[in-house]
């Protein structure tokens, strides 16, 4: 029997209308009309106003057993977090349905569901009684979850001191130990440190062996390649493919590496006939591609693009925002130079102890440059990314709770006043 079916699943959303559209719908003129209308005592039938829907999923169907490490990869917008949602229960279906088997268990955000004023042990409690489990139940695995997240020492701290790779850890341990039948992670599997990665991911296969079926959505396709034994594709809401991990990512990332082909003039957003955005992807100091970046180590935002001329220029952009607010844009200074036709990486480093423990997105532009001429490229929302802490970094001060968090320098010296220490 699957732990897991969904059948005909869709979900359509709202959206407003475009200004001009919307001006058109609710000119003065029209509303003048209507208050007119009322005051005569006239009757009309309601104007039938059509609606512009957004289907974040269409048509989804799926079975998956028990056992299964179930990757599930695409482009931001593709549908990824919404089917994890449904399936959590936190978001209704527009129509069709799931059927689960046992206790769902979700790590959709990091700390979600976490009182940061409270310990260890309320907060063990509470995240159970929301997965359905009993004070008493929870309290009876307590020692369990407190040794595998190694938190011994800070049981009794508020969680406001904890690093979010020790918010990341106390989650983990929670969802793993309530006895889930389905897991569903976002991101999260691909955070912390390498050793803490290897303990999750040994915990998930040994849970898998006994009928655990895991849903892990990432951008970081290594982490999907070592984790997964099945991985889907989704793109625009639809399935695409299904199948082999190895064979599934690498039809991705080539369908990615050359979707730009199909626009190649000027009005192209991500590509012209001069030149075309690729991927835009977080790479390590160590030059591997990572789903989510340490903050206390530095790393490096991406931009890999393909040119389709030789004697250009490029003057490359990005700005980084959480929750749609900017918190920063950087503007290359230089124009470089690129004298032949073919791939090449631009880098923008990002120093350590620089970011905040929070969610954010990526947007990058290229300006390509040809014959004094400039031919924007832009992707508004690129990458986004989950970054976390380690331990050290946060315990004993106050939270980090700033869009951004530079460590920068300080000092305290003694002001003499007229021989007189002030």
């Amino acid at each position: 029997m699957n732990n897991l079916t969904i059948e005909g699943l869709g979900k359509c959303y709202d959206v407003a209308p475009p200004e001009g559209e919307r001006a058109a719908r609710f000119s003065p003129r029209e509303l003048v009309r209507g208050i007119r209308n009322r005051l005569n005592g006239a009757t009309e039938e309601p104007v039938q106003r059509s609606k512009l829907e957004f289907w974040a999923l269409r048509d989804f169907s799926l079975q998956v057993a028990p056992g299964t490490i179930l990757g599930i990869i695409g482009a931001n917008g593709a549908g990824k977090s919404t089917l994890l949602k449904i399936i959590a229960r936190v978001t209704p279906p527009t129509v069709g349905r799931v059927v689960g088997v046992g206790r769902v268990v979700s790590l959709l955000e990091l700390g979600a569901g976490f009182d940061a004023e409270q310990a260890a042990r309320e907060n063990v409690i509470m995240n159970a009684a929301l997965t359905g489990v009993s004070r008493a139940e929870a309290l009876q695995c307590f020692d369990e979850i407190i040794e595998f997240a190694k938190m011994q020492e800070f049981v009794n701290t508020p969680l406001k001191f904890f690093s979010s790779g020790m918010y990341l850890r106390l989650a983990f341990a929670v969802a793993v130990k309530m006895q889930p039948r389905i897991l569903l992670a976002d991101e999260i599997l691909a955070v912390g440190d390498l050793a803490f990665q290897e303990r999750c991911l040994e915990h998930v296969e040994q849970m898998g062996r006994e009928g655990l079926t895991v849903l892990f959505v990432s951008h970081d396709m290594e982490a999907i390649m070592r984790v997964c034994n099945r991985v889907i594709w989704l793109d625009h809401g639809k399935l695409v493919k299904d199948g082999d991990p190895e064979e599934v990512v690498t039809e991705y990332q080539n369908v990615s590496w050359s979707q730009a082909d199909v626009a190649r003039s000027e009005k192209g957003r991500t590509a012209n006939r001069y030149a075309e955005i690729m991927s835009v992807r977080l790479v390590s100091a160590a030059g591997n591609e990572v789903g989510a970046p340490n903050v206390n180590e530095p790393f490096c935002l991406r931009i890999r693009f393909r040119t389709l001329r030789a004697r250009l220029f490029v003057r490359c952009a990005a700005d980084l925002r959480v929750r749609r607010e900017l918190v920063f844009r950087v503007i290359d200074e230089e124009t470089r130079e690129l004298p032949e036709e073919g791939i090449y990486d631009a880098f923008m480093k990002i120093p350590a102890n620089f970011l905040s423990d929070v969610n954010y997105t990526a947007g990058v532009s290229l300006g390509i440059v040809r014959d004094g001429k400039e031919y924007v490229l832009v992707n508004y929302n690129a990458l986004s990314f989950m970054a976390y802490s380690s331990d050290t970094a946060k315990m004993g001060r106050t939270q980090r709770v700033g869009l951004v968090s530079p460590r920068l320098e300080w000092s305290v010296e003694q002001v003499e006043v007229n021989n007189v220490v002030a």
